[in-house]
């Protein structure tokens, strides 16, 4: 057997109550009790029922390395690139529900791309730290089109036509 999926993913912050506040309302995160709330927040996307899908750990916390490092600790030679985090994509159930985020990112002044990948409809934003998402609708299988499953290259969002498309769906 070889991995499932991704549990959980943790982001050093620089203010975990902002981040936590921002993944809650924007986001719709579930906040968990925490004994240390500017230190360390776990959070639990909406529909899940994993234990937390998110952790936001103050980047003060002492016990990261700086820089980025090789999987047994030692830094990467110098003509290494480093790697790092490019996104973290969320996925909603509906359309609406990509389209509520939309208008919260947009209030906000932090929506950034709007993307047509044929399967999926995503759109991206940037958190309090910079730190870019994407929240992505995935087409049910039972409305894919050949057209979307063929589609080549990313097109831009056109939500109004999505609805009409998708309307009571």
């Amino acid at each position: 057997m070889g991995i499932k999926r991704l549990n959980h993913a943790v982001l050093y912050v620089s203010d975990v109550r902002q981040s936590a506040d921002f993944y809650h309302q924007v986001l719709g995160f579930k906040l968990k009790p925490s004994d240390s709330p500017e230190r360390a927040v776990f959070t639990q996307a909406a529909d899940s029922d994993n234990d937390h899908d998110l952790a936001l750990f103050s980047k003060n916390l002492g016990q990261q390395r700086a820089g980025v490092f090789r999987a047994n600790g030692e830094p990467p030679a110098e003509h290494e690139p480093p790697a790092g985090l490019y996104h973290l994509a969320w996925e909603v159930d509906s359309l609406e529900e990509l389209e509520r985020i939309r208008h919260q990112l947009a209030e906000r002044g932090i929506l950034g791309l709007e993307e047509d990948h044929g399967v999926h409809k995503s759109i991206y934003g940037h958190d309090p730290d910079g730190l870019l998402f994407e929240v992505t609708w995935f087409i049910p299988p039972a409305l894919l089109t050949e057209e979307d499953k063929n589609q080549q290259g990313i097109r831009p969002l056109d939500f109004a036509a999505e609805k009409r498309r998708f309307a009571g769906r």
